[in-house]
């Protein structure tokens, strides 16, 4: 596809990334000339210095003959106006990303595609969805929900005390018949590999799993984890994003404190939540912590705009005790080391915004979870076209174009989730979730696509 990318920060560089390794055909458009020069020398690609609202740099990027525009400056006005632009010039794919609640696809008040926009990422949402799978699954290494949040990605390392212990992925799947989990890949020693029937998960493995979302609690047994709904949460933060967050969990019970270093946020806050206790204070200082009996806290979670004052109270939360804590962080260059110092999750928005971004354009790719165990293994979700290579053969018959290079994991089909077997036939509109290597994904890629697509 030949795709237009307006913004050239951390999510516009990201996403330009993922794309070059598919192979599209990519212009970034950035109004910083020096940014323009940084961006030059790192990605090979036609990278244009001006405004994305400027028509004339525009139809310098090519936006006449584009299949998609990705409007992600930090800037909701322009990302607003360049998408209008780009229906203008019969775009037909116009993707904003936007901070502003009223621009929710889901409100009355506004038609979006009426203002040029085909779809929206609010990146301050996602953010919370990812906190919230990290609640409902504790001491998951990685998580990721897809398909409408009905199917579950989980990464967990392996106790010697965890059911799955010692056992084989066969004898797994017939201990809980009929129910379906796939693991779909097992990190051993720094390595990964793709399971089969035989595999035996070991103590110390790292597994990632795939299920519906019915299974979720039946998997956290296996895993170790009792859920439970009187988990004791400690958040702190005054951003628009902490409020959202807060939102969320006031509607669960879960018992929650909302630490707000700002006295006006907390005042006003205060009345509008039914079941959260609002304090004014700064989650920095080691007594309030103590008062606030953080050792008993399932989790804490920073989610301030300021990434130290982040930082620096998730490592003090976890120094007197809390059990897992989350910080929200825009830092890119030390995740290793905070995973290293003791945070047991470091959310970064911008790249959190790149991999929802990335969702809408690959129908579904979710291998970045597992690419943060810098491993080649990648679990990508294709949607099957009528006119692929693929639509009407059975899964048999696919593994030999695959030539080893990819497993057929789970197959969507409406409601149903499928673990195929040889004779199960793939139909179009099919979700199939594929584990494969990332050096063979662009080959998988075309079977699933009509062919010509990526010419």
């Amino acid at each position: 596809m030949r795709i237009i990318i307006v913004g050239g920060g951390v999510v516009g560089y990201g996403l330009a990334g993922k794309l070059l390794k598919e192979k599209h055909q990519l212009t970034l458009i950035e109004l910083d000339a020096k940014l323009c020069a940084d961006l030059s020398e790192k990605l090979d690609m036609q990278i244009i210095s001006g405004s994305g609202t400027s028509p004339v740099t525009l139809k310098e990027a090519g936006v006449e003959s584009a299949d998609m525009v990705l409007a992600v400056t930090p800037n909701d006005e322009v990302n607003m106006v360049v998408c209008a632009l780009a229906a203008q010039f019969g775009v037909p794919q116009r993707i904003a990303r936007l901070r502003s609640q009223e621009f929710d696809p889901a409100s009355d008040l506004i038609d979006l595609d009426k203002i040029g926009i085909t779809s929206v990422i609010h990146p301050e949402k996602v953010m919370v969805d990812q906190i919230l799978q990290y609640i409902e699954s504790p001491h998951a290494v990685e998580s990721a929900n897809f398909s409408g949040g009905r199917v579950f990605l989980r990464g967990y390392r392996i106790r010697e005390n965890m059911e799955l212990a010692g056992k084989t992925l066969m004898e797994i799947r017939q201990t809980i018949a009929p129910e379906v989990i796939l693991f779909a890949t097992i990190v051993r020693r720094g390595m990964g590999m793709i399971p089969d029937g035989k595999t035996r998960i070991e103590p110390y493995d790292t597994v990632y799993a795939l299920f519906p979302e019915q299974t979720h609690e039946l998997f956290l047994r296996l895993v170790g984890i009792e859920k439970k709904k009187n988990r004791k949460i400690i958040m702190t933060g005054n951003s628009f994003a902490a409020i959202q967050l807060a939102q969320a969990l006031d509607k669960t019970e879960y018992k929650v404190t909302f630490v707000d270093p700002d006295i006006r946020h907390a005042k006003k806050f205060a009345g509008i939540f039914d079941k959260l206790e609002v304090i004014n204070g700064d989650a920095t200082n080691e007594d309030l912590l103590r008062e606030l009996n953080v050792n008993t806290a399932s989790f804490f979670i920073a989610i301030s705009d300021g990434s130290d004052y982040n930082i620096l109270s998730t490592l003090l939360a976890k120094a007197e005790g809390a059990h897992e804590v989350i910080a929200i962080s825009t830092e890119t260059r030390h995740d290793r080391l905070f995973y290293n110092i003791g945070i047991d999750h470091v959310i970064n928005p911008r790249l959190i915004a790149v991999r929802a971004i990335f969702d809408i354009i690959s129908k579904g790719h979710i291998g970045a979870a597992v690419e943060l165990s810098h491993i080649d293994i990648e679990v990508v979700r294709f949607i099957v076209e009528p006119e692929s290579d693929i639509a009407g053969q059975k899964v048999k018959n696919i593994a030999r174009k695959f030539k080893r290079a990819a497993v057929i994991g789970v197959i969507v089909r409406g409601e149903q989730m499928i673990l195929p077997d040889g004779e199960t036939q793939i139909e179009a509109a099919d979700q199939v979730i594929i584990i494969t290597h990332h050096k063979d994904l662009y080959d998988i890629a075309k079977l699933f696509k009509p062919r010509g697509f990526f010419k």
